[in-house]
């Protein structure tokens, strides 16, 4: 592993369409500082003792792009995270390009492509098609779609079992619910994961108690997080008192409604127990330390195949003899809350998932 400083250029896409992107460009030597809150450092995200599977390799460029934003504490949270262990763990070079507007994908791809980069992520499931298209185009890039489902020569998807902590954290709501009623929010309906991901938590909820009855609406969008309080407000009515959002920041609005009306809540794709300390139980994380590990080892090894990878739940954050990415984040001030046979009844069950003994839907 070399000792060369890391670069970090970060394009936040504030401009209108044919704009110039904002480029920052810092020389980070042993620490990233950006503006995200209260996120951890690179050197808390990457510990010490996690592995560095590959050394003496070139830094490549990478090119890390979503339509998401890198402040919202979830899904734009978590790719800005995973680029940064990118560096971290394999010192490559990454710019960073948020809040890209659905229909400039294709263009921003292509504007991506023409440059000095080796291997450009898309973040998003929108971007699987464009990215197809551009990459017919640029035979000498690699592209990886997270949470794909699209494939080519040189074009790898990610697409995690997200469904399997879903799973965990309806089989939690149920076992904690007095209403037997319980809420799941999601932000646009079209999102193939979404409904996998509902149905995930229904049949942890059903596992647990055959009579809880599961709630489920779409917001319609993402960020949006007065349609997504009134949404919630909608579930709370109806008797939820645990709701369980899959919805950016529109969810950040459903964690709202929760605290006003004294009910809980689940957080999505990053730890969002900050948001709501008193209200956010827990949450299922992709985990940034591990997201590309299984692509960038193919890459490191010149075996790099068009594929689709399917990563599902680990025992715990950044398990490092488990291929899973998705993990459950502790249950933090309600530690002390939740009875100890549940909380060992949810242990076990995330066990159960990760050596397959509990059947879920593919």
């Amino acid at each position: 592993m070399t000792n060369m400083p890391m670069k970090l250029v970060l394009e936040n896409n504030l401009t209108t369409s044919g704009a110039a992107p904002i480029v920052l460009i810092i020389l980070l030597v042993s620490a990233i500082i950006f503006n995200l809150g209260p996120s951890p450092s690179v050197a808390e995200q990457v510990p010490n003792n996690a592995t560095r599977n590959i050394s003496h390799i070139e830094p490549l460029q990478i090119a890390y792009l979503t339509d998401g934003l890198f402040s919202d504490a979830g899904w734009g949270a978590f790719g800005y995270n995973a680029g940064q262990a990118l560096m971290t763990r394999y010192d490559h070079i990454v710019t960073f390009q948020d809040n890209v507007s659905i229909p400039d994908i294709e263009l921003t791809l292509r504007d991506y492509a023409k440059g000095n980069y080796d291997i450009i992520i898309a973040q998003g499931y929108e971007w699987g098609q464009p990215v197809l298209e551009v990459a017919k185009d640029h035979p000498d890039k690699k592209f990886i779609v997270f949470t794909g489902l699209v494939k080519s020569e040189n074009v790898a998807s990610i697409f995690p079992r997200q469904h399997e902590a879903s799973f965990i954290l309806g089989a939690l709501a149920s076992m904690l619910s007095k209403s037997h009623i319980i809420g799941f929010i999601g932000g646009d309906e079209k999102y193939p994961n979404l409904k996998t991901l509902y149905e995930g938590y229904r049949q942890g909820a059903l596992y647990i108690n055959a009579n809880t009855t599961v709630l489920e609406t779409y917001v319609g969008e993402w960020d949006n997080e007065s349609k997504g309080k009134s949404t919630a407000l909608s579930q709370i009515e109806k008797g939820a008192d645990y709701l369980f959002h899959v919805a950016d920041t529109s969810g950040h609005g459903v964690i709202q409604a929760a605290k006003e009306k004294g009910v809980y809540a689940f957080g999505a794709v990053s730890d969002q127990n900050k948001l709501s300390p008193e209200t956010v139980v827990t949450s299922f994380v992709i985990d940034p330390e591990k997201a590309y590990n299984e692509v960038f080892e193919l890459i490191a090894a010149q075996n790099f195949t068009g594929m689709i990878f399917t990563p599902g739940l680990e025992s715990s954050k950044n398990a490092t003899n488990e291929k899973g990415i998705v993990y459950i984040a502790p249950l933090h001030g309600f530690q002390n809350k939740i009875p100890v046979d549940i909380q060992a009844k949810l242990s076990q069950l995330i066990l159960d998932l990760v050596n397959k003994k509990i059947p879920l839907l593919n």
